[in-house]
């Protein structure tokens, strides 16, 4: 078990001193779910743009599914959403037999709005859209301003670190000790989504620390022996066999590629050399996950360690501060705050 916060486990990259309040009403964070897709229009899956307000997207697909009296697995969304905001994204359900638009919106919650809808020949699938961009508003801003604006203009020209969020992690970090518990053997865990929130959990806490170990040693954004380097906006990679290589330094400041941490499994660590090294000695802190890992068969991913928001702008409403930026699927909107500023998030004290 953990008792370290997320700030003291995972360092920033920027000097952070200035703080505000984020999340004190609903439409301080707004998130929009953009996708590229020409719908058929025919079909037998109703696809809904919804906008939700103080409510979870798990929570949404159910209001869905028993409006349009469905099996929940009929009802798809290509990610979760924040619950203390308001947001907008895709849910698709299939209808083989057409219903009344009307008579589906009449029977959901306030806090559920259809704003759009098309008719489509497939599901839509986890991880199905082209980005999210968010809208927050941050209040009550105390401490050095020039050092906000700085941090903003460092963001644009480094990216920043592509921690998996704290939400990742439960509240107070909670969900470190439940998959300690279960991967151990001293609990038992049914429910088949929390299973996979804990293994989550446990790639996640690796993948964090590694990335944590290299900016501490300067080396997060320096491509070393062995390291593996992600394509931007791409799951592919390919390895770096010459850490000396000026194109690879010139195409990293670019933002043409990104380099990558384990996100651990079974199998052998797929970086080798120095990085491979790095890595391991890493995930041996963790001896419990690796347990876990070969007893439920999970295997070796890669995931890039930089983040680069894009789009972002910013503007000041007297001592409040407002940021636009789209971000890849995957990435945390909290990870590109936390390099700006320290923010107390409200919505914690309703919980």
């Amino acid at each position: 078990m953990t008792t370290q916060s997320f700030d003291q486990l995972f360092p920033t990259i920027n000097s952070v001193s200035a703080s505000g309040i984020i999340r004190s009403q609903a439409d301080d964070f707004i998130v929009l779910e953009h996708n590229d897709i020409e719908f058929t229009e025919s079909g037998e899956h109703l696809w809904l743009k919804v906008e939700k307000t103080n409510s979870n997207t798990a929570w949404v697909a159910t209001q869905i599914s028993s409006a349009c009296k469905v099996p929940a697995r009929q009802v798809g969304y290509a990610g979760l959403k924040d619950r203390h905001a308001i947001t907008q994204q895709w849910f698709s359900v299939q209808l083989p037999k057409i219903r009344e638009l009307d008579e589906i919106k009449a029977k959901l919650p306030d806090e559920v709005k259809i704003i759009e809808h098309h008719w489509h020949k497939s599901k839509i699938k986890t991880g199905f859209l082209t980005c999210n961009e968010f809208r927050l508003k941050v209040r009550n801003i105390t401490g050095d301003t020039a050092q906000i604006n700085h941090n903003i203009a460092t963001l644009m020209t480094q990216g920043a670190p592509n921690y998996f969020g704290p939400q990742r992690f439960g509240h107070h970090m909670g969900n470190i000790e439940k998959a300690n518990d279960w991967f151990s053997g001293k609990t038992k865990v049914n429910n088949k989504n929390l299973r996979g929130l804990l293994i989550s959990t446990a790639r996640s806490h690796i993948f964090n620390q590694i990335l944590a170990y290299r900016i501490k040693n300067n080396t997060w954004d320096q491509v070393i022996d062995g390291d593996i380097i992600q394509l931007n906006g791409s799951h592919s990679w390919f390895h770096a066999n010459d850490a000396t290589n000026n194109e690879l330094t010139e195409r990293l400041a670019a933002f043409d590629i990104h380099l990558t941490a384990a996100l651990w499994g079974e199998d052998g660590v797929q970086s080798s050399a120095n990085c491979a090294e790095l890595e391991q000695n890493n995930a041996n802190e963790f001896p419990i996950y690796q347990q876990g890992f070969k007893l439920f068969r999970v295997k070796q991913d890669r995931r890039a360690i930089r983040v680069v928001p894009m789009d972002l702008s910013h503007t000041w409403d007297n001592e409040d501060l407002l940021l636009n930026f789209k971000l890849l699927p995957g990435a945390y909107a909290t990870g590109i705050l936390r390099e700006i500023l320290s923010v107390t998030d409200c919505s914690h004290d309703a919980e």
